[in-house]
């Protein structure tokens, strides 16, 4: 069966720096609307929490993953454990898994915190971060210039996911190109004699690693792929993008744990 990319609507039934403003796309940039550019974060929003000795109250550390591929996975947050499948809007209390759905009535962006470079390198980042629209992610998938083109089902290492081109995409030494029915799969190497992913990297590329759902306590599809978006539905449902290789699904309750990748306009 053939790889399938597609938007998923969630209901309650069921990053780097610099970015030119104007239409005019900018290297690395990536199209939000006719009048908005931004570039994502260098990985997937992650967290660990430690409990302080004094108040005995968690305190909490956002970082963005060391590679662009690394998911955590975890169902449960442990003190000192990295953490990435976060309910929707849970900004302030990133680890919360409760089925109460007014927990989850109004959207709280991740975005919002200070937020380390990486768990490699531990420097604050200069802030700005915010999660996409819905529209917005539609807008980048779908709607801009050669959109068709400029995304794909990849793999990088063994390590499935989705690849997104930037707005200006001309890397004529790598080999791989996106096809527009994801007919097939672009298979990228780290490999340090085969130098791809870091010219994809280098250029612009975003990867978006598929890190499964998680339902409470435990994780359905390590191989699904699903993002929160910042905008609600009725029914305590909200919007994501989702992409998988074989089977359509369209369970997004608001407390289900969906990856995060943050993006930045300027």
């Amino acid at each position: 069966m053939k790889n399938r990319l597609f938007l998923l609507l969630a209901v309650a039934s069921l990053a780097f720096v610099g970015c030119e403003k104007e239409i005019t796309p900018a290297p690395g940039c990536f199209t939000i609307s006719k009048t908005k550019q931004v570039k994502f974060a260098p990985g997937n929003l992650q967290v660990m929490y430690s409990i302080n000795p004094t108040t005995k109250v968690k305190e909490y550390t956002f970082a963005f993953a060391n590679n662009q591929w690394d998911c955590a996975s975890n169902a449960k947050m442990e003190p000192n454990s990295i953490f990435d499948l976060f309910g929707w809007g849970t900004g302030d209390e990133p680890d919360r898994s409760s089925d109460s759905a007014a927990l989850y009535a109004h959207f709280v962006d991740w975005g919002q915190n200070t937020i380390l470079e990486s768990w490699a390198n531990p420097t604050p980042t200069s802030g700005g971060w915010r999660t996409l629209t819905f529209e917005e992610w539609n807008y980048i998938l779908n709607e801009r210039p050669n959109a068709s083109k400029l995304r794909c089902l990849a793999q990088i290492d063994g390590n499935p996911g989705m690849l997104l081109l930037p707005d200006t995409w001309s890397l004529g030494e790598v080999r791989h190109t996106c096809s527009p029915n994801y007919s097939d799969t672009v298979f990228i190497t780290t490999d340090p004699n085969n130098t791809d992913w870091k010219k994809f990297e280098e250029a612009g590329a975003v990867f978006l690693p598929a890190a499964g759902v998680r339902d409470k306590d435990r994780i359905k599809g390590y191989d699904l792929g699903r993002y929160w978006t910042s905008t609600e539905n009725l029914f305590n449902g909200a919007f994501f993008i989702g992409f998988v290789d074989r089977t359509q699904y369209n369970d997004g309750l608001r407390q289900y744990g969906f990856s995060v990748r943050l993006a930045k306009e300027q």
